[in-house]
């Protein structure tokens, strides 16, 4: 097949912690190495790989890659003092590292890098000459690092190195149309395992949510109801510091998730909880429109406090007075998320999107 002799590099920052953006980042390549492709991680330091997740991931290292990144980072942006600190941190790190160095793979001309939207407007210069694809799992981050000089027309999805952009929901196809129209973008979806994320009928009056986002209407929304005496005979569940089957547990035991998803290629904690039965109140954040489907979810305009207050107050009601059409919901969700984002869906877009990045 062409292309199977590419080697495909998948940029990953050496980050331990539950993100959903590097948990796909991995299944990416798990799917592609599967398939027969030569794809890896690359992460910086050897030895490291998340470990948060259950993976068997192929991975290699390459420390100067992320030198580089880090030198375009922050090029032109400090003090010469503070370039000079920065510097200095960098060969300090470097030595302490020197065992990797001999490990690290070298970066040849069939390679190509596949780097995260994460690292900014100047991903384009790390290796000049090498192909590259973006995998952006952000789109309303992309110009993130731009400033508002309007002769400033630098920006990797232009540049002739990048030959192929990856996005993960039809909005975020949408989104990068509008802006670069001759882009060549694909996209991919996510896959949700039914193994760890399936309808568990047992739920407490639990509700759970992602504490990481917009935590300034988290506390709103949490408040308003406390002191109108909404919550009186519920608990509230943080989802923080939990591993994926932690996560998966959470949800399962819980009615309802809420969403404050903002600004989201995709959202994958909301079709998590809809997976396990969740009933979903709150944001879809753009990327999520696709799977809010009022039938089973209450969605909620974006950044509308007092509307989120009044929907889910209302939820709850109907809930305690007689939650057997919200049974009905709940397997509609799951049904919904585990049907149309399977792991098998997942595996046919991403090699229909490889297929045609390699062929094109």
């Amino acid at each position: 097949m062409e292309g199977m002799n590419n080697r495909l590099l998948f940029v990953c920052p050496d980050i331990n912690k539950p993100s959903g953006g590097i948990k796909q980042i991995y299944r990416q390549v798990n799917i592609l190495s599967d398939s027969g492709y030569n794809a890896f991680i690359l992460h910086e330091n050897r030895g490291f790989r998340c470990t948060w997740f259950n993976n068997k991931t192929p991975v290699v290292y390459n420390i100067t890659v992320f030198k580089e990144l880090r030198e375009l980072k922050f090029e032109n942006k400090r003090t010469p003092k503070q370039r000079l600190k920065s510097s200095l941190k960098t060969v300090l790190k470097s030595i302490r590292n020197t065992k990797s160095v001999g490990n690290e793979i070298k970066i040849s001309a069939n390679d190509i890098l596949v780097f995260p939207e994460i690292y900014g407007p100047k991903l384009a210069q790390v290796r000049p000459g090498i192909k590259k694809v973006i995998y952006n799992q952000g789109a309303y981050q992309t110009f993130f690092g731009y400033d508002l000089n309007l002769k400033n027309k630098h920006t990797p999805y232009l540049h002739d190195d990048v030959i192929s952009v990856i996005v993960n929901s039809e909005d975020a196809k949408e989104y990068m149309n509008l802006a670069f129209p001759k882009l060549n973008v694909h996209r991919v979806k996510y896959g949700f395992d039914s193994k760890n994320f399936s309808i568990d009928p047992s739920k407490k009056r639990q509700i759970c949510f992602m504490p990481r986002r917009l935590r300034s209407d988290i506390v709103q929304v949490i408040n308003i109801l406390k002191f109108k005496g909404v919550l009186d005979n519920w608990d509230i569940q943080p989802i923080e510091n939990m591993n994926e089957q932690q996560v998966a547990n959470c949800m399962k035991e819980s009615a309802f998730f809420l969403s404050f998803n903002i600004n989201e290629g995709f959202g994958m904690p909301p079709a998590e909880a809809m997976a396990c039965g969740c009933i979903v109140v709150g944001y879809p954040g753009h990327g999520g429109k696709e799977i809010f489907n009022s039938e089973f979810s209450y969605p909620v305009k974006d950044r509308d406090v007092q509307d989120y207050v009044k929907a889910l107050e209302v939820v709850l009601k109907l809930y305690e007075d007689n939650n057997e059409s919200f049974i009905k919901k709940s397997k509609q969700a799951s049904e919904f998320i585990l049907s149309n984002y399977s792991m098998d869906k997942e595996k046919q877009s991403i090699l229909e999107a490889w297929s045609a990045i390699l062929n094109h």
